[in-house]
């Protein structure tokens, strides 16, 4: 398949998103659209373009008669987020269990194995990266575009959410162990040890981020 080419807006949106995830600007800071031109060596317009598309995304927000600013999330909508996502990797992971092969697995032993490395070297965003990896490949399996779609959707709000938690203390680490179960649970093709380890998962990362969003 054709590789189709990115827009400027595209690539300015993608930077933007990565400079949110990292921290790099902090909830609430005002993105200057004007200065953003001039950063990137462009109109206004792709840059506009692009922050429209990271609204959608829920990266960003609004503010009347202000611009754009980066997306101050709330305790309630960390916890409704969060719940929507662990629910549709609950239901890939029972449609994974059926349809797993040799290779699938082969694929996950191979993620787990760079997560394993990048905890190592304390390296979080390449960990990131790979743990995106890791879920796309389990939605792929459960062979339902609608489903991956939509989870894709919601693992891009949670970016800088995701890295944030997995900075903290040996969340890396728990991380991928909860990771190594739901593999186990894949190979073995046990839906509930699966599910149960992506629930496990989801707990650990809100009580994290509970601390951080109080309210």
């Amino acid at each position: 398949m054709k590789e189709v080419k990115k827009t400027v807006a595209a690539h300015i949106a993608e930077e933007i998103s990565s400079r949110i995830a990292n921290g790099y600007w902090s909830p609430n800071e005002h993105l200057v659209e004007a200065k953003l031109a001039e950063e990137f060596e462009t109109s206004r317009a792709p840059v506009r373009e692009a922050l429209l598309m990271l609204e959608k995304e829920r990266l960003v927000t609004r503010v009347p008669h202000h611009g754009f600013v980066v997306k101050k999330f709330t305790k309630k909508e960390i916890h409704e987020l969060y719940d929507a996502t662990f629910r549709l990797e609950e239901i890939a992971m029972g449609k994974a269990v059926i349809n797993i092969t040799e290779s699938d697995i082969q694929r996950l032993e191979e993620i787990l194995e760079g997560q394993k490395k990048a905890i190592e070297k304390n390296d979080i965003v390449g960990y990131y990266t790979l743990n995106e990896k890791f879920h796309e490949i389990i939605f792929e399996i459960a062979k339902n575009q609608f489903l991956a779609e939509m989870h894709k959707s919601l693992r891009k709000s949670s970016q800088p959410l995701s890295v944030l938690n997995l900075g903290q203390g040996t969340n890396m680490l728990s991380s991928y162990e909860e990771h190594s179960r739901q593999f186990e649970a894949l190979k073995q093709r046990d839906k509930d040890a699966g599910i149960q380890a992506i629930r496990d998962q989801e707990a650990r990362s809100v009580k994290t981020l509970d601390i951080f969003y109080p309210f």
